[in-house]
C-alpha cells in the first residue's frame, strides 16, 4: 500500500530533502528547525512542481518559502501558513495553511500558477505579503 510521504519520512520522494532518501525507521527523531523544513518544502516544490524557492531565516526563529512575488509561506518547522492569492467573499485574501510537506507544496505550487497570471500591481492592491516588508519587520530597530 503506498502511503503519502511526509516531512521526511519517505523512500520514494525524490527530493534533496532532510531524509536522504532513507526509511523513516533511520532518519533522525529530531524534529527538524523552522529553517530545515522550509529547505524541505523548497526542495518538494523543486523536484514535484519545477518551482524554484528562496528559503530566509527571521530573527524570531521562523523562517520564510519564497515561492513567488507575495506568496510567502511561513514555518515554525512543525506547520505551514500563508496569505493566498484567491480572496474571501468580501475581497480580502484568505490565509491557509498546512501541517503536512506535500500538502503546502501542492497547494504552494496552485497559488504560484494563479499568480503567474496576475500582474504585480494586482499583487500590491490585493494586499499579498511582500519579502522585503517582511524582513525589514523582522531584522530592522525601529528605534
Amino acid at each position: 500500500m503506498n502511503t503519502t510521504p511526509e516531512r521526511g519520512d519517505t523512500l520514494a520522494c525524490g527530493c534533496e530533502c532532510r531524509c536522504g532518501g532513507e526509511p523513516a525507521s533511520l532518519v533522525a527523531a529530531a524534529p527538524p528547525t523552522a529553517v530545515e523544513y522550509a529547505r524541505d518544502l523548497a526542495a518538494v516544490l523543486a523536484e514535484l512542481h519545477h518551482i524554484h524557492a528562496d528559503v530566509h531565516e527571521l530573527a524570531s526563529g521562523n523562517a520564510i518559502v519564497s515561492v513567488h512575488y507575495g506568496l510567502l509561506a511561513y514555518t515554525d518547522g512543525e506547520r505551514f501558513w500563508w496569505t493566498s492569492p484567491e480572496l474571501d467573499h468580501a475581497g480580502s485574501p484568505l490565509l491557509s495553511s498546512e501541517l503536512t510537506l506535500l500538502a503546502a507544496a501542492r497547494q504552494l505550487a496552485e497559488h504560484h500558477t494563479i499568480l503567474r497570471t496576475k500582474d504585480a500591481a494586482d499583487v500590491v492592491r490585493n494586499g499579498l505579503p511582500l519579502l522585503a516588508d517582511v524582513i525589514l519587520t523582522e531584522h530592522v530597530d525601529p528605534r
